[in-house]
């Protein structure tokens, strides 16, 4: 018997151990593996969020002889899921990028999921929004990047963008999450809500569970990876219904190991009571403070979460959004486009990285010619 951190410790030094015996230390190298190839991690290693909560994150190295100075990327996975989906994409950038170096490629598992501890807090985006923040300065070090989520990933990333400010060069979105209202008929808020919380006009605090807490929340998440655990194939199988062969045994048992962790439940139930965020029309808004370089929204149309009609609604809103927002609509991509269409969404990316080098170049134009006119 072992108490929940120190699983999570033991876990990490087998992963670690595995890695210095020449394995790949993965849960998905652990499996056996069908469909598109997967590229794995040069690097596996642990970071303590805030000092305190023990998180993986898998590294990819850069090309020889690619500019140090390029935007790095940085993939957020969706709910559920960990840093190990994002494999078959990199392999196919390494695949298409031919001669042309790629930068590095980070990927980490959000706290609550994949081989990441499983505290037991109150999991909201805000919490998961605030470790890629934190991921981006302290472990990538504030070096410029490439932001990539999927589903609520996604949302993570876009909010993540509008925080970090000049780090993030572009964004990139693959069936996201978030609320997206109709751009003709979204009003800007009126004040920041950190104005509003100065000014006492915040709204009151989010109480999802009023009348059993935090109790209810885990019985919720324990009866919903209960029933969900033993179907967990059959569940791949449908959201990968345009590549089955990609819904593999590792994919099942990297799902599902995070899912019988200690604190799991916890988290699982915390899906159900996710606070409002802030919406896509906002953090994507430069000239409200959010982030307003180039956007890449890979849209898998065949979406068996949200629904085809949902996936379609969603890529013509984007394409109202604003100047600089590119849909890429993958007809045979799904939920999980980088896993299920990952050749395809490669090369969307391959495409849309000149278009983040030159907004990267005009922001150093931009900040020389600042610095200029203080110095002057």
């Amino acid at each position: 018997v072992v108490e929940w951190r120190e699983w999570f410790t033991l876990l990490a030094r087998r992963s670690l151990a595995l890695r210095e015996a020449g394995e790949a230390g993965t849960a998905v190298a652990e499996r056996a593996q069908r469909g598109d190839a997967r590229a794995p991690p040069d690097e596996l290693a642990y970071w303590r969020w805030g000092g305190q909560y023990l998180t993986r994150y898998l590294r990819w190295e850069g090309g020889e002889g690619h500019d140090p100075e390029a935007p790095c990327l940085l993939l957020v996975h969706g709910f559920a899921a960990s840093a190990e989906q994002w494999q078959r994409l990199v392999h196919q950038l390494r695949a298409q990028a031919g001669g042309e170096p790629l930068p590095p490629v980070y990927a980490l598992d959000l706290l609550g999921f994949g081989m990441s501890e499983k505290p037991g807090l109150s999991y909201t985006q805000y919490v998961w929004e605030a470790q890629v923040v934190d991921f981006a300065r302290e472990v990538m070090g504030g070096r410029p990047l490439v932001l990539c989520g999927n589903s609520i990933g996604g949302g993570l990333s876009a909010g993540a963008s509008a925080t970090l400010g000049d780090q993030v060069k572009g964004l990139i979105l693959c069936n996201t999450a978030g609320v997206l209202e109709e751009p003709a008929e979204y009003a800007a808020p009126r004040m920041l809500v950190r104005d509003a919380t100065l000014r006492g006009e915040h709204a009151a605090p989010f109480a999802p569970v009023p009348l059993f807490g935090q109790p209810a929340v885990d019985a919720f998440g324990a009866a919903l990876v209960a029933a969900l655990f033993p179907r967990v194939p059959a569940l791949l199988d449908g959201i990968y219904g345009d590549r089955p062969a990609n819904a593999d045994e590792a994919l099942a048992f990297a799902i599902t190991q995070g899912a019988c962790s200690p604190g799991a439940a916890n988290v699982i139930g915390s899906g159900q009571k996710l606070a409002t965020n802030r919406p896509l029309n906002e953090v994507l808004d430069g000239e409200a403070g959010g982030f307003g370089g180039p956007v890449l929204v890979p849209q898998g149309m065949n979406d068996k979460v949200s629904g085809p009609a949902r996936a379609s609604e969603r890529a013509d809103a984007f394409e109202r959004l604003r100047p600089g927002v590119k849909v890429c609509r993958l007809e045979a991509g799904g939920h999980c486009p980088q896993d299920d269409a990952p050749e395809a969404v490669a090369a969307a990316i391959l495409e849309f990285l000149p278009a983040v080098r030159e907004y990267a170049q005009g922001d150093t134009s931009r900040g020389r010619a600042a610095e200029s006119t203080v110095g002057a």
